[in-house]
Parts: structure tokens; C-alpha cells; sequence
């Protein structure tokens, strides 16, 4: 059974439990992930529709395209696309899988470094090439005292 209100209040400041705290915690912070995602979501929608280009998932067979039709605003449809995507199993991965991928990288470098901003930087357009030179501009930073 998924948390109410309450009962994340209950179990997050009435329990003892740690394993119930986890749990709950874990609830929050993929339903974090997953708001997140749509708001990163709505502002490239929202970007590409100044620049005249279609959003990437305004249609789909079946129920996808119906559901995702539903969206008036650029965060409606963008809430829609990531919500259904957390439940959409289809691949060799599953739906939270799929949202954690647009976080995390399955990658490191020599370093073992993620680079997690990059991901999100790649899709707002930034170029390979530009990307490399934020991560020399971003080492460079790291040294600075």
C-alpha cells in the first residue's frame, strides 16, 4: 500500500522504525525525481515550442497518445509523458530505470567521475564539444581556493 499524508508524517516523526523511515524516504525521493524530471521537461518543451519544433513524446499508439494528449500546458504534458514513463516497462529496463537514467549516467570517466549535469546539458543542446570544455572549465573551478 502506497503512504498517505499522514501516514508519511506518522512514520517519518512518530516512529522508531528505520526500516518504515527508509521506505517512506525512498517513496519521496523518486516522486521527487519524477517532478523533477517533468519541470526539466516542461522548460524544453516550452523552449523548442518558441523555436517552432514539436515536443518528442506529443503522440504514441494506444493509451500513450491518448494520455499524453490530455495535456493542455507545457507542464501538464510534461508531467504525463514522465509520470507514464515510470510505469512503462517496455526494454531491457523498467520504468524507474528509465527516469533514474536521465539523472545518472551508466558511465564513468578514467576518474570515475559521473558527470551527472552533462546528461541534462546534452539535451538542452549543448554540443559534444562544448560539454568537453565544461568539464575542464568545472575541473579548473575545483582547484580554485
Amino acid at each position: 500500500m502506497e503512504p498517505r499524508h499522514r501516514d508519511i508524517i506518522f512514520t517519518l516523526f512518530g516512529k522508531s522504525d528505520v526500516n518504515a523511515r527508509v521506505q517512506v524516504l525512498e517513496t519521496l525521493v523518486l516522486d521527487l525525481f519524477m517532478e523533477v524530471q517533468a519541470l526539466r521537461e516542461s522548460v524544453i518543451y516550452l523552449d523548442q515550442q518558441t523555436r517552432g519544433a514539436r515536443a518528442s513524446g506529443a503522440g504514441g499508439p494506444g493509451y500513450q497518445g491518448k494520455i499524453l494528449s490530455w495535456g493542455k500546458s507545457a507542464y501538464q504534458k510534461a508531467y504525463l509523458e514522465t509520470a507514464y514513463l515510470t510505469h512503462h516497462n517496455g526494454g531491457p529496463s523498467g520504468g524507474l530505470d528509465k527516469l533514474l537514467s536521465e539523472f545518472y549516467p551508466a558511465t564513468t570517466d578514467d576518474m570515475g567521475r559521473t558527470w551527472r549535469e552533462c546528461l541534462f546539458l546534452e539535451r538542452l543542446g549543448i554540443s559534444r564539444a562544448e560539454i568537453e570544455e565544461y568539464k575542464k572549465a568545472a575541473e579548473e573551478a575545483e582547484m580554485f581556493t
